[in-house]
């Protein structure tokens, strides 16, 4: 087999725009009394989806935390989502109140179909 050819047969076939998952990014604001990790937080997150959604509920949502994303000064971060399971989110991300000992409330501050759109508002 000659080398032009191998390279044809090994790359992978992208999926066209039309097939992908429609991503949503939602912007939030963690207020508490004490400053938090982000640890704790990923941990909340998941815990409250998988009690009010359930596991099928909470693959089904797609939700992805990005870690890039977390400002621990403003306590700010972007959390990834399909476009037909953000009400799912928000109701979910507002069932979170405790966080140990802390009390903390989570602000949504913006949803966007790009992380960029979410940037500007940091």
């Amino acid at each position: 087999m000659d080398n032009a050819r191998c390279k044809r047969v090994m790359k992978l076939k992208v999926l066209p725009a039309s097939l992908r998952e429609k991503n949503r990014y939602i912007l939030f604001k963690i207020i508490s009394e004490e400053p938090i990790e982000y640890s704790d937080l990923e941990s909340a997150i998941w815990n409250t989806m998988l009690d009010f959604l359930g596991e099928y509920g909470t693959s089904k949502t797609s939700a992805w935390l990005i870690k890039d994303r977390w400002d621990k000064n403003n306590q700010t971060c972007i959390i990834r989502c399909n476009h037909l399971s953000v009400p799912a989110l928000i109701a979910s991300l507002g069932l979170i109140n405790r966080l140990g000992d802390t009390r903390i409330a989570v602000k949504i501050l913006k949803v966007s179909g790009t992380i960029k759109g979410c940037k500007a508002n940091l």
